[in-house]
């Protein structure tokens, strides 16, 4: 069976182990929001104090050659408690198979295993897809990159959760600034809690202001993405490789700071396309959102001179050949794709 991207989570917060399907495949662009629904599908089955053996977790090319493990691993009883996990990662090789032989294992009665499977971006025609959007037994869970408005309400539940209120400023600003990885802006919204102190469901409630938002996370998420934007932009090759290293040191592979690499190139690019039409170089900066910051702002006044909305064209198709490269790829291979793409784009700047 197939979810709409926008009824995923209030699926998994429902899911309960007596009526969960056989089978739930979570795939999609955005990896981190696959591997935080995958946690949060995990923890509604098994519940919040499961035991980890009940979760048993293997790459989809440890069933190459043997695609029956995947079934015998279900199939075999859990040494705690009376449900049990198996996680494949990955979506390739012989896991479409593996997940056929599986599922026509199945009675469609509630089962004691679920099987949960981590993939990529696939397309509507991957078997692994078609297999789990047709089958009553199973479910497709989709996970796509956060618009700024999805951001925010992630934010605002979040901090909700945590006993914290957060102004509409803070909240704007929380929304600019993060990236689209739900993983990662899961990490971001945790070390801002932890900037401001953890309450209590009894205490009152506190509140978050855009100062606490500027000092917790000021120097990382999008202003490292900034740093590394404009070094690519400006063709500062040895700061751009430092700028990638300093976010992958961060947790944030090549492959995520794609996404917001693309989008400051197409507000770059309808920038140019502005001025080429004769709109005066201060009024087309009003394409960029949220507002440049002043300190920024020479950095893309200089970027609109080197930069043409032809060779602004050419760039985005660089990216977008190394985003569709990068789903599903494995993360290391992702990672040097992503970072080939970026340095091309750093050299093209100022030929």
């Amino acid at each position: 069976m197939k979810l709409q991207a926008y009824k995923v989570d209030p699926y998994v917060a429902a899911l309960k182990a007596s009526s969960a399907p056989a089978l739930i495949l979570i795939y999609g662009p955005d990896q981190g929001g696959v591997r935080e629904v995958s946690k949060a599908v995990l923890k509604r089955f098994l519940g919040e104090d499961y035991d980890p053996l009940q979760s048993v977790s293997f790459a989809d090319t440890q069933l190459s050659g043997q695609p029956g493990l995947l079934a015998d691993e279900a199939a075999a009883m859990p040494m705690f408690g009376d449900e049990k996990i198996v996680v494949v990662t990955g979506g390739g090789g012989a896991a479409p198979e593996a997940a056929r032989l599986y599922l026509e294992m199945q009675t469609g009665a509630s089962q004691a295993s679920l099987v949960v499977i981590e993939a990529g971006n696939l397309k509507p025609s991957s078997a692994l897809r078609k297999l789990a959007e047709k089958d009553d037994r199973a479910m497709a869970l989709p996970c796509y990159e956060l618009e700024a408005r999805d951001i925010a309400q992630l934010a605002r539940g979040f901090m909700e959760k945590e006993n914290y209120r957060i102004e509409a400023q803070a909240l704007e600003m929380l929304a600019a600034r993060l990236a689209t990885d739900r993983g990662i802006i899961q990490r971001e919204l945790e070390r801002l809690v932890l900037f401001k102190g953890p309450l209590k469901t009894t205490d009152p409630a506190g509140m978050i202001s855009a100062d606490d938002v500027d000092a917790a996370l000021g120097d990382l998420t999008q202003a490292g993405f900034d740093k590394l934007i404009d070094n690519v932009a400006l063709g500062h090759l040895d700061a751009a490789d430092r700028a990638v290293a300093r976010l992958s040191e961060a947790g944030t592979p090549a492959s995520v700071a794609l996404g917001p690499v693309r989008t400051h190139f197409q507000t770059l690019h309808l920038a140019l396309a502005m001025m080429e039409k004769g709109t005066p170089q201060n009024q087309a900066l009003s394409a960029f959102k949220p507002p440049l910051h002043f300190r920024r702002k020479p950095k893309v006044e200089q970027q609109l001179q080197m930069w043409s909305a032809k060779k602004c064209a050419r760039a985005l198709s660089i990216l977008n050949e190394a985003e569709t490269a990068c789903r599903g790829a494995a993360s290391g291979l992702s990672q040097a794709q992503a970072g080939q793409a970026l340095l091309r784009i750093t050299r093209a700047a100022k030929l």
